[in-house]
């Protein structure tokens, strides 16, 4: 999945390390037993506008197979992140993309991000966009 969205393919091991210790907790989604998305939650990050470690964390790592597009995966997979965050007291939460990438800002748009700022990131020009999370739904 990196490598078809053209992330760098180097950090893999060690967003895997991380993901193991519960620093960067990491879904996938499966269609049909088959691995066609994922998604990341960053507790912490260089700029602690985007991941304090406490109270903001980023979703990071949103990715779905080309095979699977178009199906509602990333706007599922997003929405998860959004509980998982809930669930660990995060009350803000913050990604980023490209400013080309008209789909993504179209999904978190929908979803309520709001855009706040850009940045250069070691791949490039990054637009932010964050959400103020609500409570819990109860079921």
């Amino acid at each position: 999945m990196r490598e078809e969205a053209g992330w760098d393919m180097e950090k893999v091991p060690e967003w895997i390390d991380a993901s193991l210790a519960g620093e960067r907790p990491t879904w996938v989604a499966e269609l049909g037993g088959e691995t066609v998305g994922m998604v990341s939650l960053e507790l912490v990050d260089r700029d602690p506008e985007v991941a304090n470690g406490n109270d903001v964390a980023a979703v990071t790592s949103l990715s779905v197979l080309s095979s699977a597009a178009r199906r509602g995966i990333g706007r599922a997979l997003t929405v998860f992140a959004e509980e998982q965050a809930r669930a660990r007291g995060v009350h803000v939460l913050t990604l980023n993309t490209r400013p080309t990438n008209a789909a993504a800002l179209a999904l978190y748009r929908g979803l309520g991000y709001r855009r706040w700022k850009q940045q250069e990131r070691s791949w490039g020009l990054a637009v932010f966009l964050r959400k103020t999370l609500g409570p819990a739904a109860r079921t």
